[in-house]
């Protein structure tokens, strides 16, 4: 019987599997979008423990101050499905890293800002940016965890921490609040979130980012986008 003619060049490049990443690279990118994940609800739950203070020092009445609230949960709800259409036809890596980096920014620069108009346009920007993390880490961590068991097991890990945000955030606001000042709640984000985004420039491979087909036109993907279906979808919503 004679031997099995060898793959040409073509067909080694083209049927190879998959590199498969080490289970220490998973768990260093499970713990990246578990505090992009734990960010994003921190900053809604810190903020509560710091309202009275944050009232006084701005001078702002109670009514007003729902609104610093409010606007990052506008923001944020009504981002979500425009944000998860974009992690589809773009790389979902950089859709992850522009939305952690520009919560990382954000935050510091709300942490500098002492008036009611200024704070409350920060906070609705950083809903947008916090809304651009959670699509984009769930495609990169599916991809990461291609076994049924493990990605089941590790999408737990993740929406589990945004429960613990929740309880830890009302801790660690209260705690800036009586040990320092209601600006390290934004300072706090900023600090973690940055560091987070340029780790993630190295971390995340291009094996798990392959959902931006680089066949398509910029028309095509645009078309591809559905921005107009998307509105008409968050407009129900």
């Amino acid at each position: 019987m004679p031997p099995p003619a060898p793959h040409s060049p073509a067909e080694t490049l083209t049927d190879e599997p998959p590199k498969e990443l080490s289970l220490t690279r998973k768990l260093v990118l499970l713990s990246m979008f578990c505090l992009a994940q734990f960010l994003d609800a921190f900053n809604n739950s810190a903020l509560l423990a710091a309202i009275p203070a944050l009232e006084k020092s701005m001078g702002i009445t109670e009514s007003e101050s729902v609104w610093i609230i409010s606007a990052f949960q506008l923001t944020f709800a009504s981002s979500l499905l425009i944000s998860g259409r974009i992690s589809d036809v773009y790389n979902p890596k950089k859709v992850f890293i522009g939305g952690i980096s520009a919560l990382g920014l954000l935050s510091v620069a709300a942490g500098f800002v002492n008036a009611k108009i200024p704070i409350i346009i920060l906070r609705a920007l950083i809903g947008i940016a916090s809304a651009m993390t959670i699509p984009s880490a769930l495609t990169l961590l599916v991809n990461a965890f291609p076994d049924p068991l493990h990605q089941a097991r590790a999408i737990g890990v993740f929406g589990g921490f945004a429960g613990v945000a929740n309880v830890l955030g009302l801790l660690i606001g209260a705690m800036f609040v009586q040990w320092a000042s209601f600006h390290w709640v934004f300072w706090f984000v900023g600090i973690i979130a940055i560091p987070v985004a340029l780790a993630c420039l190295f971390i995340i491979p291009l094996e798990i980012a392959k959902s931006e087909d680089k066949s398509d036109t910029r028309i095509a993907k645009w078309k591809r986008l559905d921005l107009i279906g998307v509105s008409i979808l968050t407009g129900r919503v």
